[in-house]
């Protein structure tokens, strides 16, 4: 093999494997998302994984000037496929992926959110207050869910949200909007004043 070639595969090498890295780097966040939109954690997880499949798949051609538009490259990557997994299992008389239920036995997306020691009866209460927040999100239309768990959850900006899922920004601030008032109309007889992040999250978005 000429040396010039044997260099230009090293480095190919070496610029997959950083970008890898990069991939990796950002689970977290991909999951905070993931886990925003779909309940079940397994199902999340196989989100999270279809993603970054797909990332990487993209490898050779994926070209970017900052870590923000990386991160937001991930995100649309993360969004269309969880619209795409919406679509087939709407279409399909077989449910493959639980959109709506909740489970206990796991940290749901406000869990995520929360970060503070709380004591064994305060995680009690805690747990019931946060399935009745995950349950609202559970209720919403798979749009304005996607603009409302990048808002409120992940705390991304219009111009953000808007170019990772593709809309213009007045239709992200629409869809917002629609949003918070179902969440807020879901959540009106269950607020409890000890845990109340998102709440007070939904009542911060009339001010952005």
């Amino acid at each position: 093999m000429p040396r010039f070639q044997l260099l230009t595969g090293i480095g190919n090498k070496l610029q997959r494997a950083s970008f890898e890295r990069q991939v990796e780097a950002q689970l977290p966040s991909l999951v905070r998302v993931a886990r925003g939109l779909i309940s079940q954690p397994t199902d999340a997880e196989d989100l999270v994984h279809d993603t970054c499949v797909k990332a990487l798949t993209s490898f050779d051609s994926a070209k970017f000037t900052s870590d923000s538009k990386f991160q937001a490259w991930l995100k649309r990557i993360l969004i269309n496929t969880y619209r795409d997994q919406y679509r087939r299992a709407q279409r399909s008389p077989v449910r493959s992926i639980d959109y709506h239920a909740t489970s206990d036995e796991h940290l749901n997306v406000i869990e995520l959110v929360a970060s503070t020691e709380l004591s064994p009866s305060e995680i009690m209460e805690h747990r019931k207050s946060s399935s009745a927040i995950q349950n609202a999100f559970a209720t919403l239309p798979p749009e304005v869910r996607v603009v409302s768990v990048l808002f409120l959850v992940n705390e991304l900006s219009y111009k953000e949200i808007a170019y990772i899922t593709e809309s213009p920004i007045g239709t992200v601030m629409s869809r917002l909007s629609r949003g918070r008032k179902l969440l807020r109309d879901q959540l009106s007889d269950y607020a409890p004043q000890d845990n109340k992040t998102l709440v007070d999250a939904i009542d911060r978005s009339n001010e952005a």
